[in-house]
């Protein structure tokens, strides 16, 4: 059976670092609600619909999304969580009271999205260092087990092998990557862990996971995507005349590229890995709310060219070998980034629904 894991964003309570930084209140929602259309038929605002510019700082909202996500077949949520160390941590909240409440009836994963917060992420100076993402060596790396260690003990984590999964999102990233996978993988067996299925999101061509013990890695072949836009008219036009740096710079118009290359993209699976391998499904994009015209913005995207994307994944994730037949959906809630699967107001719970229907095939 595949199981459907969806990214899922936390950004959706206030905290006193990005008070400082961006005026007090701010979260995801202050620049979804900014939001404006920047060329013909391009739609913005993207406005929520049932859950409303929801809070994060209790549990309702998070209870009633898992209600919806058990409703139509996504299996689980993976957290993104923030680390900078020396036991520095953001937006934890959500992942916390999720913890703390045994009733909330879903699996979950942690994706730890390893990056510095540059001024970009919310359209500010590029060169902005608001937090610096540090890797301080082994006894840090402790501190971050031990933060980590209840969500891996907790009966709703997933599992590969009887290990739980955690997610690295730029495991290159960590300049002694063999030393946090040892001392992790050392702390889980004295706590009594069989281990630590690890999982890398993002990497370059030539990183070797399995080198350093990392089983699995989530399709990354969107690094590639350009190679896809010269088979097919529209994205040829797009990359040519729409996306080009000098067009767009005039018009102050995102780069945009067609859906289906990005399908083309995402759907371009190897006959095989040399690892774990787990397809990754888009439902849309547009991270214009962010960075205005410096933005990318997948056209065409809609719930039925969704159910179609990931009604491949599925097919392919089917491959694996048992307990390893996963897809992962990006995201469930990435408003911002016009990332999502939560109802809208254009859709209702149209993107729900193409996900149940393939499901339930």
């Amino acid at each position: 059976m595949t199981e459907i894991f969806s990214y899922y964003l936390p950004q959706f309570h206030s905290i006193p670092e990005n008070d400082r930084w961006w005026g007090a209140g701010f979260t995801e929602w202050t620049n979804v609600k900014k939001a404006k259309p920047l060329f013909h038929g391009h739609k913005q605002p993207i406005i929520p619909g049932e859950l409303g510019y929801y809070s994060l700082d209790t549990t309702e909202i998070l209870r009633r999304q898992a209600l919806l996500a058990n409703q139509y077949g996504v299996d689980g949520f993976v957290f993104y969580h923030y680390w900078f160390g020396s036991g520095k941590y953001l937006l934890d909240k959500p992942l916390l009271n999720f913890l703390a409440d045994p009733t909330i009836d879903i699996q979950i994963c942690i994706c730890w999205a390893n990056e510095s917060w540059r001024g970009t992420w919310h359209g500010a100076a590029k060169d902005q260092m608001l937090q610096e993402q540090k890797y301080l060596g082994i006894e840090d790396y402790k501190k971050h087990f031990e933060f980590l260690l209840p969500f891996f003990q907790d009966s709703r984590c997933l599992r590969i092998e009887g290990m739980p999964v955690y997610q690295i999102y730029v495991p290159e990233s960590i300049p002694d990557l063999a030393v946090y996978i040892s001392t992790f993988n050392g702390l889980a067996t004295e706590n009594g862990l069989p281990g630590i299925y690890w999982i890398g999101v993002k990497a370059s061509s030539g990183f070797d996971p399995q080198s350093f013990g990392i089983q699995g890695m989530v399709n990354g072949n969107l690094a590639n995507i350009n190679r896809y836009h010269f088979r097919s008219f529209s994205g040829f036009f797009n990359r040519i005349v729409l996306s080009n740096p000098v067009v767009r710079k005039l018009f102050k118009w995102p780069k945009r590229i067609a859906y289906g290359i990005v399908r083309a993209c995402l759907e371009d699976f190897s006959t095989s890995y040399s690892y774990d391998f787990f397809p990754l499904a888009i439902p849309n994009w547009d991270n214009t709310p962010r960075v205005k015209h410096e933005g990318t913005v997948y056209t065409g995207a809609s719930p039925s060219s969704f159910g179609k994307h990931l009604l491949a994944c599925i097919q392919r994730a089917k491959k694996n070998s048992p307990g390893k037949k996963l897809v992962f959906i990006k995201s469930w809630n990435e408003w911002a980034e016009g990332n999502i699967l939560e109802p809208s107001q254009e859709y209702g719970r149209g993107y729900l629904e193409a996900l149940k229907s393939v499901v339930d095939g």
